[in-house]
C-alpha cells in the first residue's frame, strides 16, 4: 500500500502505513554519530531530542538498537530488521516506553528483538533459537489447510478482534473498582452492544479522561481441572472496549466501539492493550505418524463459551504457562489414548495466542478429530 503524505504548514510530515504513523520534523533530530539508519550496539547514550514517548537515555551494553528517521514506520523497520512487515509488533513489545505503535519520533531509540516466530524450544529450557525455525517445515496451503507446497511463508495464528474477545483464566484477582452501571435508555435496556451509551461509576476523581479506552470484562465462572479437580482459577471473558466521551468528577459517559457478545451493567474495565498477534511458520498439521516431542505436556481444561467440545478455529485454554515455557506462538499437538497409556490419538494442532504463569489461551489451527475437554496436548 502506498503512503499518504500530508504537509501542515511545511513543518510536521504526516505519513500513515498500516501498522504505523509517524510524526517527523523535517529538521533532522540529532541522534548518538554512528546510528544514521543502521543498528548499532550498546552501551550507548541517547542524544537529548523532543519526543513525546518517554525514551530512555541509555542503551544496555550489548543491546541492538536503531535510533528512529524522519519517515520510519515500525511496519517499515519491521519489514526491513526481521524480515517481514507483520511483525511490527514484536519490536513495540520490546519498546514498552512507546504508548501508541501509530505514532514515533525522530531520535527515539528501537531496541531490536531476536525474532519470535514458533519456539522451538518451548516446553524444554524456555528461550528462542538463535538461528530461528528450521528451513524445512512445510507450509499450509493458501486457504490455510493442509495440502500447500513446503514454504517459509509467515502466517498470523489468528486476527485481532479474536484475540481481544478471547476469554482466560486467571489464578489471582483483578481491579474491579471501574464498572459499567447502565445506559442512557435505562433499566429497559439490560444488555448493551456497538454505539451504545453507557455510564460509569467513575470520573474526574478517579483519574478517568475523555478519550480514554477500555476493555470490559466479568468474571465468569470457577474452572475446576477435567482430571484432577483442583481450581486453576477463575474464567474471564472479554465483552469488547468503549471509549469516554465526557467525564464529570464522579461518573463517565462512554460509547461502545467493539462488542464481542452482549455487554452487562456491572461489567468491569481494564485500560486497553493493543493485542499483539502472533505470527508462525506455516506447517504441516499432525498425525497418528507424529511421534511425541518430548516436550511440556497438560490438558485442555476449558473451552471458549463453556463448551466441553469444539474443532478448527475453536479457543481454548490449557493448563501450561509461562511458568512452563509457553510463549505465544508456541505450537501442541491435541490427542488423546484410547486405552492408558496406549493408542495415542492425535486429534489436531493448537496455537498460543496469550499466556499467564501457569495457563494458556490457544486456537485450533488444525482438527482431524473433535478436541475434547480433558484431552492432552503436548508442545512441538
Amino acid at each position: 500500500m502506498r503512503a499518504l503524505q500530508m504537509s501542515l504548514a511545511g513543518i510536521l510530515t504526516y505519513v500513515l502505513i498500516p501498522g504505523s504513523m509517524t510524526v517527523a520534523f523535517q529538521a533532522e533530530p540529532p541522534m548518538p554519530s554512528g546510528s544514521s539508519a543502521q543498528i548499532s550496539t550498546g552501551p550507548a547514550t541517547v542524544a537529548p531530542h523532543w519526543s513525546r514517548n518517554d525514551y530512555p537515555h541509555e542503551i544496555p551494553e550489548g543491546a541492538a538498537y536503531y535510533i528512529i528517521q524522519e519517515n520510519d514506520t515500525l511496519w517499515d523497520l519491521a519489514g526491513k530488521f526481521l524480515g517481514n512487515p507483520f511483525l511490527w509488533p514484536q519490536i513495540w513489545q520490546e519498546n514498552g516506553y512507546i504508548r501508541d505503535a501509530h505514532w514515533i519520533y525522530p531520535g527515539d531509540p528501537l531496541l531490536l528483538p531476536k525474532i519470535q516466530i514458533v519456539s522451538d524450544q518451548a516446553g524444554g529450557i524456555p528461550g528462542f533459537g538463535e538461528e530461528g525455525a528450521p528451513s524445512d517445515i512445510p507450509g499450509f496451503g493458501e486457504e490455510g489447510v493442509a495440502g500447500g507446497t513446503s514454504s517459509r511463508r509467515l502466517i498470523p495464528v489468528t486476527e485481532e478482534i479474536t484475540m481481544l474477545c478471547s476469554p482466560y483464566i486467571l489464578k489471582g484477582s483483578e481491579e474491579e473498582g471501574l464498572k459499567i452501571i447502565g445506559s442512557e435508555q435505562g433499566a429497559d435496556k439490560v444488555a448493551f452492544a456497538n454505539n451504545d451509551i453507557v455510564y460509569l461509576n467513575k470520573g474526574s476523581n478517579g483519574g478517568i479522561k475523555a478519550g480514554d479506552v477500555f476493555t470490559i470484562h466479568r468474571s465468569a465462572d470457577t474452572v475446576q481441572h477435567p482430571r484432577s479437580g483442583r481450581r486453576l482459577g477463575t474464567r474471564i471473558e472479554t465483552f469488547g472496549t468503549l471509549r469516554t466521551i465526557l467525564v464529570q468528577e464522579d461518573t463517565s459517559t462512554a460509547v461502545i466501539d467493539v462488542s464481542c457478545s452482549d455487554i452487562l451493567a456491572g461489567s468491569y474495565l481494564k485500560p486497553y492493550e493493543k493485542p499483539n498477534v502472533p505470527v508462525i511458520l506455516g506447517f504441516s498439521p499432525s498425525d497418528r505418524l507424529t511421534p511425541p516431542s518430548g516436550k511440556a505436556r497438560g490438558y485442555i481444561v476449558a473451552i471458549a463459551e463453556n463448551a466441553s467440545i469444539t474443532g478448527a478455529g475453536g479457543i481454548l485454554s490449557i493448563d501450561l504457562g509461562t511458568e512452563d515455557g509457553i510463549l505465544p506462538g508456541t505450537r501442541l499437538v491435541a490427542y488423546r489414548n484410547a486405552y492408558s497409556g496406549v493408542g495415542r490419538n492425535v486429534v489436531g494442532d493448537i496455537v498460543v495466542i496469550t499466556t499467564q504463569a501457569r495457563t494458556a489461551t490457544a486456537k485450533v489451527m488444525y482438527s482431524r478429530d473433535s478436541l475434547i475437554l480433558g484431552d492432552s496436548v503436548e508442545v512441538q
